[in-house]
């Protein structure tokens, strides 16, 4: 008898893992505590609005639930998410911030390490626990207390969206029309990015022809798709990370491999190797592309538009 797949609960972290919050800046007195601040921006990660449709959508929310986790403080993380979700942050489970991470006051309001013990929102929500959980975050210190219900993705910065907009402007396509999918091209992939992608084991998703010819940008989002659309059918979240779940077919056996050959053939030492690779695989082209291709296919199947949505 086949045990059900319990609902999950997707932890989300903002700045740096959702979207980029520009560094704060005065204008006017350059005297400390003197002049105007002014607001910072917040620019969505590509692929932001795609996300979201996908984690509220209907057949997701039948077996998801999605809260927000962040370090900011309650006025910074209201801003961010009024830039990015608008009206749709009502469908969040919860919106936690700073103050709920148990900083004793002289730390506050200070750049200090700080801590997702999720033993806090397991409490709050006793449905969950490790067996459901995923914390999407950017820092791998924050998560140390449960690496294995952590997908840690790579820090969107100033660079890469500066990179994301020189795709944009040197890129002649167009968006997809609004609320339809675009539609596949019976073409083949002429160019880097549909090289690389189509390179892929056989084993491994491949996005359709349409998607392989489109500019490349940042993917981390569309790749998250794809491990939660894994994810939903797994019994036990935390195991299925520890066994290696986050990497691509064949690449959690390199590593392991990789390990026992450089004398490093304890048990322990083997899995020390794969927690690290997992921790950062979005170094391992084979994996990002396994994910990318299985998270667009996920979304052409939900009929969600794929749309970077980079602007200026």
């Amino acid at each position: 008898m086949s045990t059900q797949a319990p609902r999950k609960l997707l932890v989300l972290d903002l700045n740096g893992t959702l979207l980029l919050r520009s560094k704060r800046t005065r204008s006017g007195p350059s005297a400390p505590n003197q002049g105007i601040t002014r607001s910072r921006l917040v620019h969505p990660r590509p692929y932001l609005g795609t996300f979201k449709e996908y984690i509220f959508h209907p057949s997701t929310k039948k077996w998801l639930d999605a809260m927000v986790w962040s370090s900011a403080q309650p006025h910074s993380v209201a801003d961010m998410l009024n830039h990015c979700f608008g009206q749709q942050q009502r469908e969040f489970l919860a919106i936690w911030a700073r103050d709920t991470l148990g900083l004793p006051p002289s730390l506050y309001h200070k750049k200090t390490q700080t801590t997702k013990d999720l033993a806090k929102p397991w409490a709050t929500f006793p449905e969950h626990s490790h067996r459901t959980t995923l914390l999407l975050d950017d820092s791998a210190r924050k998560a140390h207390l449960h690496p294995h219900n952590h997908v840690c993705v790579r820090e969107y910065l100033a660079e890469t969206r500066r990179h994301d907009l020189e795709v944009s402007q040197s890129s002649s396509s167009t968006p997809a029309p609004s609320g339809k999918p675009r539609k596949a091209s019976k073409s083949k992939p002429k160019n880097a990015h549909a090289a690389e992608l189509a390179s892929v084991d056989a084993s491994v998703d491949t996005p359709p022809a349409w998607f392989l010819s489109s500019p490349k940008y940042d993917e981390t989002l569309l790749a998250v798709v794809g491990i939660l659309e894994t994810v939903k059918s797994e019994t036990d979240v935390a195991e299925w990370i520890r066994g290696g779940g986050l990497l691509a077919a064949g690449v959690a056996d390199t590593v392991v491999e990789q390990a026992t050959d450089s004398g490093l053939g304890a048990l322990a030492n083997q899995m020390a190797a794969l927690n690290l690779a997992q921790e950062v695989w979005f170094n391992s082209e084979a994996t990002v592309n396994h994910w990318v291709g299985r998270g667009v296919l996920a979304l052409e199947a939900l009929q969600i538009p794929v749309v970077a949505g980079v602007r200026r």
